[in-house]
């Protein structure tokens, strides 16, 4: 099982509510792509991003 953090800036959601401040993925709840490859949590942001304008 992949470490439960973000792929961008390696913030985990057991330790922090959000990503760190130079995160590109910074915008996407820190929970949405925790655990994801980056390639996926830069597809799901993506989606996420076109969902919550």
């Amino acid at each position: 099982m992949p470490p439960r953090q973000c792929p961008a800036c390696d913030a985990a959601p057991s330790e922090r509510d959000a990503h760190y401040a130079d995160c590109p993925l910074k915008d996407v709840p820190l929970a949405q792509v925790a655990g994801l490859t980056l390639e996926e949590a830069r597809a799901k942001a993506a989606r996420w991003r076109s969902r919550n304008p």
